[in-house]
Parts: structure tokens; sequence; C-alpha cells
């Protein structure tokens, strides 16, 4: 379903991005209206029904809003910042008036991080993708604070390590080593100065063999 409306999406875009970068860089659109929005700064607005894309006095695309099923309600935003293609896109997946996904992309368009929520809300959990569209990492906000206290790195579909901020801090103090020859270690921050100097090394079961010093 999600791709489906970026696909949906990305059709009109095209056409409105030629319109937008058609003229001299520092010329407004000529068929547009006027829109004061709610920061009381002035818009230009170019209107073609379901999509509106926003422009500020100087021609510079901001903004393109589409409404997907037609509620008079837009569930999409491709934030462009001035620039050809847009650096963000927010969408409402299911229709309920608030934002449920986050999709960033580079300076040549490529998608590289996937945000999305699981309480209502901002994003709480990330995905980090390689040039290809694979997934290399995975972030977890768990209280909702902004911070990350949990991030899986991948290899394919396996977790090789898990990184971990058990204090809440915005540093991670625990690494869990799941691949590699590590396997089996984690390695503590023990002195809060954001390196690891511990190592548990621990058995196929889990128990503790040892405890290694690393400084």
């Amino acid at each position: 379903m999600i791709a489906a409306i970026v696909r949906r999406f990305a059709a009109v875009l095209l056409p409105l991005l030629a319109h937008a970068c058609s003229g001299a860089p520092s010329t407004p659109p000529t068929d547009v209206g006027q829109l004061k929005g709610p920061d009381g700064a002035v818009y230009l607005l170019l209107d073609r029904g379901p999509y509106k894309a926003f422009y500020d006095p100087w021609g510079r695309l901001l903004r393109i809003e589409y409404d997907a099923n037609g509620d008079g309600a837009p569930d999409q935003f491709a934030h462009h910042q001035g620039r050809k293609r847009p650096v963000r896109i927010e969408i409402d997946t299911d229709f309920d008036g608030r934002l449920d996904r986050w999709e960033h992309y580079d300076d040549e368009g490529r998608l590289h991080r996937i945000g999305a929520t699981r309480r209502a809300g901002a994003p709480d959990t990330w995905v980090e993708l390689d040039a290809a569209g694979a997934p290399l990492r995975r972030e977890y906000d768990d209280d909702g604070d902004g911070r990350v206290e949990r991030a899986e790195l991948l290899e394919g579909e396996a977790v090789a390590a898990i990184a971990l901020d058990t204090d809440r801090d915005g540093r991670f103090d625990r690494w869990q080593h799941r691949s590699g020859p590590l396997a089996g270690s984690e390695d503590l921050d023990t002195d809060g100065d954001g390196r690891p100097d511990r190592r548990l090394v621990k058995d196929a079961r889990g128990r503790l063999l040892r405890v290694e010093a690393l400084k």
C-alpha cells in the first residue's frame, strides 16, 4: 500500500517539478496565487486539485502537498527546501490525520532513511538504507524523548550487533556482538566516557566465562 501511494505521488510530482524548474531560479511561477501561512509568511501557491505546490516569494519550491484519498486534507508532504528533488517526504499512510512515515532523501534523490512511529506522533523507529535500498541499521527511541536507546547493525537479514543506551543519557554504553569473531561477547562502558572499557566473554549458552579489560 505504501509503495503504491508513493508511486502515485511521484507520477504527478514530476510534472510539477518540471513546472517549478522551467523558469529562471529567481523568477516565481506566473500562474499562482498567494496564501498567508499560519506562521504569517506569504507563500505562492500553484493549485492542481489534489496537488498543491508552495513557493517562496523568489520562486523557490518549498513543498508539495497531496490529498491521496480526496477528503480535502493533504496526507503526503514533499519538502523541497528550494531544491528540485525532495529532501523529505512525510506520509499519513492510514489517513487518520496523523503522519506515520518519514522518508529522507540524499542529494541524488536516493532514499536513505525511513522513520515510523509506534505511538502516534513523532518518529520513534528508523531504518538506514544502503545505496541499493537494503537495510543497514535499525534504531529505536523507546521512551519517546527523541534520542535513540537501541541500535541494531544488520548483515543481510540478521542482526550482527546491538548498541544500547541503558542509562538514557544519550550515549551508548553496551555493545552486544552477534556474529563474527566476537560473537557471544558484550562490551561495556563503565566509566561513562562513551567508549567500551570492559568485555564480557560468554559461552554459547550465555554463561559468563571471563571479563577482559579493554583499556
